[in-house]
């Protein structure tokens, strides 16, 4: 099973988180149990933001661990502040999701006007302080394990005077560790001109898009990647399914059969694991027979090295450049 220890916690805990940016999407009950379903499958790390869900992500995550708290870490991330959670901003969340359930390909829509609501780049002390405290009680705990400015844009300007306050809610106990996290480029950037805040770095990484590679000989103290699966999965399954040639020359040389989605979402979770050792790697879904599956194929893998290491260079040789210029 591979496992890291999580920053500042001594805590060793398997190397697949769940993340819980749609976790409000399928209501409270389904939420808890699709937690549930993560925590017994073995996940034992779970991402969340005040963000996610207009501030009820936490909440529901909060409460599924309250009783687990010393089992399990949790990022949370500030920056983005949803909107006050009036009565009238729940009825139209409550809306959206019944119209969603009833014509999926509102979704879009819906995301892109719910995106204008939000405010982005709040990354004040007295942000940060407003965000952690809400956060802490909406979690219902005294500290979260990691604490990241999310969709963070460095600049020249100074930051010190939040590291300041960020350090010293870490000697108080309050947050672990804390650190950035946003896109690739940023993160390379943040690194350069504001190191101080850089001790954990979150970015996409898949086995189409490595940037993990990116990171070359710099090592944060931990590095957590996203988006293994997701579009970048569609994309490589779609692919397969549009070329059986390719889905059998694949199926000869790995020795599986890659024209099963199962067997690709396990291939692309195994080569992100692979790709970031000694860190975490996230994948989020609303559906419990998958998130059992997603777990499953890194914490009991049926690939060995060589396998992964040979997708990687097949997805290389026959996916990357077409996928990226698409």
């Amino acid at each position: 099973m591979s496992r890291i220890v999580v920053a500042g916690t001594g805590l060793p805990i398997p190397a697949i988180g769940f993340g819980c940016s749609s976790l409000a999407s399928v209501g409270k009950k389904n939420a808890l149990e699709l937690l549930g379903t993560a925590y017994d499958a073995g996940v034992r790390h779970f991402d969340v933001a005040r963000f996610y869900g207009y501030g009820e992500a936490e909440a529901l995550l909060g409460a599924f661990v309250k009783t687990r708290r010393a089992e399990v870490t949790i990022t949370t991330k500030f920056g983005i502040e949803p909107p006050p959670r009036t009565n009238a901003l729940q009825y139209a969340m409550r809306a959206g999701r019944r119209l969603v359930r009833l014509m999926p390909s509102a979704r879009g829509i819906l995301q892109r006007r719910a995106r204008a609501l939000v405010k982005r780049g709040r990354f004040s002390v007295e942000e940060a302080r407003s965000s952690l405290e809400t956060s802490l009680r909406e979690l219902g705990t005294d500290y979260v394990d990691i604490f990241l400015l999310h969709d963070y844009e460095p600049s020249d300007s100074s930051v010190d005077e939040l590291v300041g306050f960020l350090a010293d809610r870490v000697k108080a106990g309050v947050i672990r560790y804390f650190g950035v996290g946003t896109r690739i480029e940023s993160v390379l950037r943040a690194l350069q001109v504001n190191p101080e805040l850089c001790d954990v770095v979150q970015f996409e990484n898949s086995a189409l898009s490595r940037n993990r590679e990116k990171l070359q000989d710099i090592r944060p103290l931990l590095v957590v990647n996203h988006g293994s699966l997701a579009a970048r999965y569609r994309s490589v399954v779609a692919s397969l399914k549009a070329h059986h040639e390719l889905a059998a020359d694949w199926s000869s040389q790995l020795g599986v059969d890659c024209s099963t989605e199962e067997t690709i979402s396990g291939l692309m979770l195994s080569y992100a694991v692979h790709a970031n050792p000694h860190g975490l790697v996230l994948f989020s879904s609303r559906d419990a027979s998958r998130t059992k599956q997603n777990v499953r194929a890194v914490l009991k893998p049926a690939f060995s090295s060589a396998q992964i290491e040979l997708f990687g260079r097949l997805v290389e040789r026959d996916l990357m450049r077409a996928v990226q210029t698409a």
